[in-house]
């Protein structure tokens, strides 16, 4: 036995050290392939035949376009993103109504196939026929409402000033934030029972009644909260990203919102709010928030028991204006300060608080 474990030691000698060496010496044998991608031909777009409609093909998981330089492969530094907080998308209430200026809308904790058959239910029991409607375009509408007794009691048709026969549209779409969908709802005048869906109009047409229907639907859904139904056609809602993080070398020089102004002054204000950056003061006509922008050690002074925070001083702004069919959103900090947090940094944290 002792022999032939020592005629076995030689050769089991060559094996280790050949396979150490094969395992260290395998790092280099395989070239890095990570970004050769970058140099790969574009596919052609699927052809598809006349009589198959291409609604049904389409892209899983939409790539977003790249806008502006992100340093990649360019030689110059890049900075890896940070993971989302995703804790800034939880909503204190999983039915908000909220508004800004003459808009309100709603805000359902739930993604829109939930929602859709809700508000049919909705509609149904406040006694208002639904006359057409397009779940892949999220769009309902309903029949004429001053022909509904209940219908003109609880939205106030009743009143001698309304001398107009008025319909009513509701639009389901993706929330800003994810898993949420929105709820916006429409008064239109009509002069007689449309035949097909109207357009929609993004401005608020009689904004206190509107917010009369939006208040009623959150409050009937939190009260049917446990009524599970969906709706397949539904779920397929497109979901566009209205908020894109612009680059320049390798950093977010500032962001570009798909809303109006008062729609974008409100998402804006609700991101800045949960960000630890304090608020000096605001001018909504000018579109600007005026921030200390100190990074928190910079704002407190003492020591533990003796710690206290010094009072907010304005070192820095951000600005929203419009451009074209959008808004632009962009941190200034005073160049003077140069302690203040980069503005890149505040854009980015801003960039998730509004996904």
């Amino acid at each position: 036995m002792y022999e032939t474990l020592q005629r076995g030691a030689p050769v089991l000698r060559p094996v280790i050290v050949v396979t150490l060496v094969s395992s260290v010496a395998g790092c280099g044998l395989f070239p890095d392939r990570s970004m050769r991608y970058q140099q790969e031909p574009l596919g052609e777009p699927l052809e598809m035949p006349e009589e198959v409609s291409r609604e049904a093909f389409q892209s899983e998981y939409r790539i977003p376009p790249v806008r502006g330089t992100n340093g990649l492969g360019s030689g110059e530094n890049y900075e890896l993103p940070r993971p989302p907080d995703l804790t800034d998308q939880i909503l204190e209430d999983n039915y908000l109504v909220r508004t800004s200026g003459d808009l309100t809308w709603l805000v359902v904790n739930d993604v829109p196939g939930r929602v859709w058959p809700a508000l049919s239910a909705f509609f149904t029991e406040q006694g208002i026929e639904i006359a057409h409607e397009d779940p892949r375009e999220g769009l309902k509408q309903t029949g004429i409402l001053n022909n509904s007794q209940q219908a003109r009691r609880w939205i106030g048709l009743d009143d001698a000033s309304v001398q107009e026969d008025l319909i009513l549209q509701a639009r389901v779409e993706h929330g800003v934030q994810g898993r949420s969908t929105e709820v916006q709802v429409r008064l239109v005048p009509v002069e007689e029972p449309p035949r097909s869906l109207l357009p929609w109009h993004d401005s608020p047409g009689n904004s206190a009644r509107e917010a009369t229907v939006i208040e009623r639907m959150a409050e009937y859904l939190r009260e049917n909260a446990d009524t599970k139904s969906y709706s397949r056609v539904a779920l397929n809602l497109p979901r566009e990203e209205r908020v894109d993080a612009v680059s320049q070398d390798g950093r977010i020089s500032h962001l570009e919102l798909e809303f109006g102004f008062e729609r974008g002054w409100a998402e804006v204000s609700r991101a800045i709010a949960s960000l630890d950056i304090p608020v000096v003061d605001r001018n909504r006509s000018e579109g600007v928030w005026y921030l200390d922008m100190r990074p928190e050690e910079a704002r407190n002074r003492g020591w533990w028991l003796w710690a206290y925070q010094l009072e907010p001083e304005q070192t820095g702004l951000i600005r929203l204006r419009e451009s074209g069919d959008r808004l632009v959103l962009r941190v200034e900090p005073d160049p003077e300060r140069e302690n203040n947090m980069p503005a890149s940094q505040v854009l980015d944290r801003i960039y998730d608080n509004l996904r």
